[in-house]
């Protein structure tokens, strides 16, 4: 019995063409997949689809070979060989069931297999074949070719997608659904565009190593006897009495009230949080290694603003200070990205003013009428010397603390001023950093 061949069934089972939802993908991504090439060639709607479902569905089931139709055999072949690839299952262990990853995977491949097939002899990818129909790759490409080029598409395509992921892990600041799913899909270009940059590839591997919270900043805390249970201590404050102290012996019980030794519950209200603000420096003496490890902790640190629900402020400085950045509490994946490809672009160069640069930021806090209190983590090599008692003044009007941490230096002047200091040492093995506390 010979089966129906149908040009508008999906190379894939389950996958429906006609599904609105199915369409908008598949056009996305031959739209993202035009971007990338810079270029207007044509890409079948009906392939960018079965190539976005192969990297989302948890198990893509290809048709078999005698349903498909005499002109998709190229598709046909293309995604055969895509599933077979020594790299599909590295991918798909970060686009399954993950719309935003998958469509970048689908666009990358499919904007370098077109590249590849460039470079190869016979008719250009995106042009009519004979039958009248559009194709990705020429129609007399050889077996081996095709393998060879996919496993090609197909590294890249890996590469890109491991820092994708990390962007957008980056972004959310470890908190998936921060930002909604639409607004990444606008931005696919950019985040494929970042995720290519070297200087932004070189602070996301050294962003994997680095815990934020290993800056440990105090938290302000006020005791309050209706606050929450943090520990105990002795007194005479009845309202505050472990309840066992009760079931003492009265003569006991007085005597212990009388000394003041009562066992309380120590109670304490957590002051609110205002932003954390990152000062980074960008002198001549952080060019290179410091200015990475630099870059990769203020990341960290926006992060960190993310989880704790705070605002994040960030300047580079030199003997100036430099435009300020501001993500709000519920961050925006435009204003994100725009950040981190700005902290990527800077590079070290000019001297040194910290005192210049904190009380700008002691300014900024106060413009910005922030009653919690802030926290400034200032990020520098420099032996500047600091006008210490007009900093303090200024840090005690924005109510503000200052955190320094110091890159293989030391500045006496901040550990006076600073509610924690951080010495940066070089590991003598892998040339790393390591934060330690002074």
């Amino acid at each position: 019995m010979m089966m129906h061949k149908n040009n508008n069934e999906s190379l894939l089972r389950g996958v429906n063409y006609d599904d609105p939802v199915a369409q908008y993908r598949g056009a996305r991504v031959a739209r993202i997949s035009r971007i990338l090439l810079g270029k207007e060639v044509e890409i079948p709607v009906t392939l960018s689809t079965d190539i976005f479902y192969s990297f989302y569905l948890p198990m893509p089931i290809l048709r078999e070979a005698d349903e498909i139709p005499e002109s998709r055999i190229n598709d046909y072949k293309l995604i055969s060989n895509l599933l077979s690839s020594t790299r599909i299952h590295e991918i798909r262990s970060k686009t399954l069931i993950d719309p935003l990853l998958s469509s970048i995977a689908a666009s990358v491949f499919i904007s370098e297999m077109m590249k590849l097939a460039e470079k190869n002899r016979g008719e250009k990818p995106g042009r009519k074949n004979s039958r009248g129909r559009a194709g990705v790759l020429p129609s007399n490409l050889r077996e081996d070719q095709l393998k060879s080029m996919v496993e090609k598409a197909a590294n890249i395509t890996a590469r890109d997608v491991d820092n994708a992921k990390k962007l957008k892990t980056l972004v959310e600041g470890q908190q998936p659904g921060t930002i909604s799913m639409m607004a990444y899909e606008e931005y696919g270009p950019e985040l494929i565009k970042l995720a290519r940059n070297l200087e932004v590839r070189r602070i996301l591997d050294l962003l994997t190593g680095i815990k934020p919270w290993k800056l440990r900043i105090p938290e302000r805390k006020l005791q309050f006897k209706h606050g929450e249970l943090e520990s105990y201590e002795y007194g005479k404050d009845i309202e505050r009495i472990v309840p066992s102290r009760l079931a003492l012996p009265d003569e006991l019980f007085y005597l212990r009230l009388l000394e003041g030794k009562l066992l309380l519950y120590r109670k304490v209200l957590t002051q609110g949080k205002g932003p954390i603000y990152v000062l980074l420096d960008k002198s001549g003496s952080m060019d290179g290694t410091k200015m990475i490890w630099a870059k990769a902790v203020t990341l960290s640190l926006y992060m960190r603003a993310v989880r704790e629900n705070r605002e994040f402020y960030f300047r580079f400085f030199d003997s100036i200070p430099y435009p300020l950045t501001m993500i709000r509490r519920r961050p925006k994946a435009k204003q994100v990205l725009k950040m981190i490809e700005y902290i990527a672009r800077i590079k070290g160069s000019g001297g040194t003013d910290i005192s210049k640069a904190i009380i700008t930021a002691c300014n900024d806090i106060r413009r910005a009428r922030k009653k919690d209190l802030s926290d400034i983590i200032l990020i520098t090599d420099g032996v500047d010397r600091i006008a210490e008692n007009l900093v303090r003044y200024n840090l005690k009007r924005a109510r503000a603390r200052l955190v320094t941490v110091m890159v293989m230096g030391d500045n006496r002047s901040l550990k006076n001023i600073s509610v924690k200091y951080f010495a940066v040492m070089r590991l003598s093995q892998k040339n790393l950093l390591q934060i330690v506390e002074v």
